[in-house]
């Protein structure tokens, strides 16, 4: 005797489907139009990228996948990923694609682009007002830190006042809320 299952529902899937609506043909020619973009159609999903990245099982989205998603033109989902923002920048990926994928560079490119349309993460937003109002994100002012770094009681002529007027024009300025 055997048991029939109701078989009418949507078959089961181990990932979301993709709307086809809501991709963006244009987001392929878009990256491969930037300086490091050149090569973005070069992939082959074979995944070097991310056996090579340190923080790949963290992630939603391995760095192969990210590279697939802007081939299919996923560019909401690609944009306002946090793996864009969390990449360590180690280019090991980039290092070992045999196809010369410019993986990192491409992470930098997306990062410009999610912050030219506002997705950029609160914790990116905090670091860059902190790197605007203090001119560095970590100050060792204990006396027992320095002690322990060997490092001198104090600064000797630490002025981070030009430094923050230059970081005012740039887009940490923008993130931060300056000019």
């Amino acid at each position: 005797m055997a048991e029939t299952d109701d078989k009418t529902g949507p078959p089961v899937t181990l990932i979301e489907p993709i709307d086809m609506t809501k991709l963006d043909p244009n987001f392929r020619k878009e990256i491969q139009n930037m300086p490091d973009g050149d090569e973005v159609n070069a992939c082959f999903a074979c995944s070097t990228c991310t056996a090579a990245c340190p923080i790949a099982n963290q992630w939603k989205y391995k760095p192969h996948q990210l590279i697939r998603m802007i081939l299919l033109g996923m560019r909401e989902e690609v944009l306002s990923s946090r793996e864009i923002w969390e990449c360590l920048t180690c280019f090991q990926c980039q290092e070992r694609c045999p196809q010369g994928v410019r993986v990192t560079d491409i992470i930098f490119d997306l990062r410009d682009l999610a912050s030219e349309e506002g997705k950029i993460p609160d914790a990116v937003k905090f670091l860059a007002k902190e790197l605007l109002e203090k001119g560095q994100l970590y100050v060792v002012t204990a006396d027992w830190e320095r002690e322990d770094l060997d490092l001198e009681p104090e600064v000797p002529g630490l002025s981070t006042d030009e430094f923050k007027e230059i970081l005012k024009r740039t887009r940490t300025g923008k993130i931060a809320g300056g000019e």
